[in-house]
C-alpha cells in the first residue's frame, strides 16, 4: 500500500504543476465551474471484513 500512496502523491504533484504551467502560459484556468463532475453519492466501496461464513 505504500508504494501506491508514494506513486498518487508522486502523480498527483505532476498533474498539480502541469496544470499550474498549462495556466501561466494560456492565462486562463483549466478547471471550472462548466468542466468538472460532481462526486458521485453512489460511489462507496464495501470493506471485506474477512469473514467468509
Amino acid at each position: 500500500m505504500d508504494e501506491n500512496k508514494t506513486a498518487a502523491l508522486a502523480g498527483g504533484s505532476i498533474a498539480k504543476n502541469a496544470r499550474k504551467n498549462l495556466e501561466a502560459k494560456t492565462g486562463k484556468k483549466v478547471i471550472t465551474s462548466d468542466n468538472y463532475l460532481p462526486p458521485s453519492k453512489n460511489k462507496r466501496i464495501k470493506k471485506d471484513d474477512g469473514d467468509t461464513e
